[in-house]
């Protein structure tokens, strides 16, 4: 049986916006799951159903759903398991900054300045308002 954790995860993955910030191989890699578990959801009989894309990540109940329906599926279909945890390791490393690396990511609307960064040393300024030296 797959761990509830895993599951927690893959859910949280394929109802977020996460992708958006994923460079090609990590697309790549997701675009995958999602065909995987849409291909699931076609099924006769299936209920499994992901929420739209970019669902609010706060909505712990459809996220609940997704991962009991990703649950069931998988102990139902042995085959859908391995193939769900495969391609789940095939994204995972697209997901996690490992070995000093860094994902930046910034989604939605942002009102004021944004910085994405690793190594900063010195201060970072965007100025303040009425600020007149240029």
């Amino acid at each position: 049986m797959t761990d509830q954790e895993l599951l927690t995860s893959i859910a949280v993955t394929l109802a977020t916006k996460t992708a958006e910030g994923l460079a090609a191989g990590g697309r790549a890699a997701f675009d995958a799951l999602v065909r995987l578990v849409r291909r699931r959801l076609e099924r006769p009989g299936s209920v499994l159903e992901l929420p739209e894309a970019g669902a609010d990540a706060s909505n712990a109940t459809s996220i609940d759903i997704v991962r009991q329906q990703l649950a069931n599926a998988a102990a139902h279909d042995p085959e859908f398991e391995a193939q769900l945890s495969e391609l789940w390791r095939n994204l995972l490393p697209h997901l996690e900054a490992r070995d000093g690396g860094v994902i930046n990511t910034v989604a939605g609307n942002v009102e004021g300045n944004a910085v994405q960064a690793r190594d900063v040393h010195g201060g970072i300024s965007f100025g303040s308002p009425g600020r007149s030296d240029h």
